[in-house]
């Protein structure tokens, strides 16, 4: 009875030991997680001072120019012009309307659709050409975890980039001189736009990433259909019999100076619709490819 009690004893210990030493060990979900937070960092600080910069830079740039030369300048330019950019030009010959100009202009969307691609390229493609994805698939994980973590990842880093660049402007507002006094909320709308199209463009890209091989062709797919979209809206913008195009192009509800400048009664739903949209073909596109990844094949790296 001794030597049996003891033995019991003893295993019971040694129980509680492995409980305890397995309580200290991560989830195997958690080096997905991480991976992607680590993968990530480095080209979200680096955009975010990016942007912060140049949003105080744009305003500062913004509060050398008088409102009547902006108004002669914008007088002088074509009719087409108006409805190619979707919002009167005498809106933008405000202080809140050249302020707006930074939420499309080329270096904000530079840098957010980099941000979006290149993190939805990495997620699958990436990983199969970097050959370390074989050691992801070994992880006791279901694959649409890493694609999750991929989305929860970028959707933040979309957030943090919207956020910097209205960051910057509300410190160059806070530090310049402008003609007119600015309310830095009027812009929120803008911000919420523009995050909600990086993210659409991101889960679009996941969604190429899930099924191909190679990270550079992902990249050359995926920014293809974002300049073949920017063109199918400019047509359907221009041309009035092709106005029905603009239900072909996933940058239809990018209108973050519309909802930025115009009346917010007649915004307010307007964004509603437009921020659902995108982050709704976000969402389904980040879906997809999950279940696209969870059922293909992992080739080997090349």
């Amino acid at each position: 009875m001794g030597r049996h009690a003891e033995v019991e004893t003893r295993r019971t210990g040694d129980v509680a030991l492995i409980s305890h030493l397995s309580s200290l060990i991560p989830h195997p979900s958690f080096a997905v997680w991480s991976k992607a937070f680590r993968d990530a960092w480095l080209q979200l600080v680096v955009s975010s001072v990016l942007l912060i910069l140049f949003g105080w830079c744009f305003v500062w740039l913004m509060s050398l120019f008088k409102p009547s030369a902006i108004s002669m300048i914008l007088d002088l330019l074509p009719k087409f012009v108006e409805p190619l950019l979707g919002v009167p030009l005498g809106k933008l010959a405000s202080t809140a309307g050249r302020i707006s100009v930074l939420y499309v202009h080329v270096v904000t969307l530079l840098v957010c659709l980099g941000w979006a691609v290149g993190r939805g390229s990495d997620v699958v493609s990436g990983e199969i050409s970097r050959g370390t994805m074989d050691l992801l698939a070994t992880l006791p994980v279901r694959r649409w975890t890493i694609v999750l973590a991929s989305a929860v990842v970028t959707g933040l880093g979309a957030a943090v980039l919207a956020c910097s660049i209205w960051g910057g402007s509300c410190l160059g507002m806070s530090t310049v001189t402008l003609a007119e006094r600015i309310v830095p909320g009027q812009f929120l709308p803008g911000v919420l736009n523009l995050f909600s199209m990086t993210f659409c463009v991101a889960g679009l890209t996941a969604l190429v990433s899930s099924w191909d091989r190679s990270r550079w062709r992902t990249i050359l797919v995926a920014g293809g259909f974002f300049a073949l979209s920017s063109i199918v809206k400019m047509i359907a913008r221009l041309w009035e019999p092709g106005a029905w195009l603009r239900y072909l192009s996933c940058l239809t509800p990018f209108e973050p100076q519309k909802l930025i400048l115009l009346d917010p009664e007649i915004t307010r739903p307007m964004a509603w619709h437009y921020n659902a949209t995108l982050l709704g073909l976000g969402l389904a596109a980040y879906a997809s490819a999950a279940i696209v990844f969870s059922r293909r094949d992992i080739p080997a790296a090349y």
